[in-house]
């Protein structure tokens, strides 16, 4: 991938930025504004280059509709804010059109249309082969936004080259998204902890350093006092940590025991480099007050999950194809 640093922005130059804009918008106003925090960086640096980022992305799943509740006009007020009326353009939700997902030919020209150069700064749909992640930047010449170039950096070095000890902790529900995950770092991590409904589901075989559960707290739906504790010792030891999926069912308060202790766990070692990602588990840490203690936050969830089994994802090699 070649950055975004390198791209030929000059006075005038329109730059299509396909971006993570994929935020909770409840009563017209934004929940959490962690994924557009982290876009700044790329779009400042083609404003001061006196570019103009053509910015577009997708809220949620309307299904080829419009969906007012669904419209990124909803941000306009933050990024205004953030970047300066009139010095940027805001699309409307990309996948309004189902064109969009379907990876249609003639509406990536249309979107190409619009802009002179292309930059992908959304690493959390590069699992996606739909118009704005493959189809776009085969027609423009393409960068790597500086965002999109942290994520995979971070996560090939938790990969390739972790400090070890490396612990993975994994929870969550969705038990066949993550198989490939664990079973990825069943080969290369000193320990791999189960929790959340995962933890209860796991049907094969338990090698040394795979570590589930046995205990349950809260009608099963969180992790218990003794999995804690044995969780704790593990991570104490650890210099590398990434964790994907909350442990029980954070949405209730009830719930969240297992979480909140084993974040403290991991913020509280200055010495643990910690990576965290998945939309549900950054939801968690957010409303527990930790997530701004992890070292690295992906605003990755399923093309985290694939960037770890597989290495890279199409929007990636995609660019890679246009170096």
């Amino acid at each position: 991938m070649v950055s975004v640093e390198k791209a030929n922005i000059t006075n005038g130059t329109r730059v299509f930025v396909r971006c993570d804009i994929d935020v909770l918008v409840e009563n017209e106003k934004i929940s959490e504004t962690f994924r557009l925090d982290v876009l700044l960086e790329t779009l400042n640096f083609i404003i001061q280059k006196s570019g103009k980022p053509i910015i577009a992305g997708h809220i949620g799943r309307p299904e080829g509709k419009v969906v007012k509740e669904l419209s990124t006009q909803y941000l306009l007020p933050y990024f205004n804010e953030k970047l300066g009326e009139g010095k940027f353009e805001l699309l409307e939700n990309l996948r309004f059109d189902p064109r969009e997902e379907t990876n249609d030919e003639t509406f990536a020209k249309e979107l190409a249309s619009k802009a002179d150069i292309y930059v992908n700064e959304s690493f959390a749909t590069c699992h996606r082969e739909h118009a704005s992640i493959v189809g776009v930047p085969k027609l423009l010449s393409s960068y790597a936004g500086f965002r999109l170039q942290k994520e995979t950096n971070t996560l090939n070095k938790v990969l390739q080259n972790p400090e070890k000890p490396l612990v993975v902790i994994i929870g969550g529900a969705k038990i066949e998204s993550k198989a490939p995950v664990i079973s990825r770092f069943l080969e290369i991590a000193d320990h791999v902890l189960l929790g959340g409904k995962i933890g209860q589901e796991w049907k094969k075989n338990i090698p040394v350093n795979l570590i589930l559960p046995t205990d349950y707290a809260s009608e099963s739906k969180d992790i218990g006092k003794e999995t804690i504790a044995k969780f704790a010792e593990i991570i104490r030891n650890a210099k590398t940590v990434l964790w994907v999926g909350p442990l029980g069912m954070y949405e209730d308060e009830r719930f969240i025991n297992g979480t909140s202790k084993v974040a403290l766990v991991i913020t509280e070692n200055p010495r643990i480099f910690s990576v965290v990602g998945g939309g549900n588990t950054i939801t968690a840490l957010n409303n527990l007050g930790y997530l701004q203690k992890f070292s690295f936050v992906s605003t990755g969830g399923g093309a985290m999950l694939e960037f770890l089994a597989k290495g890279t994802l199409v929007g990636i090699e995609t660019l890679n194809k246009n170096d």
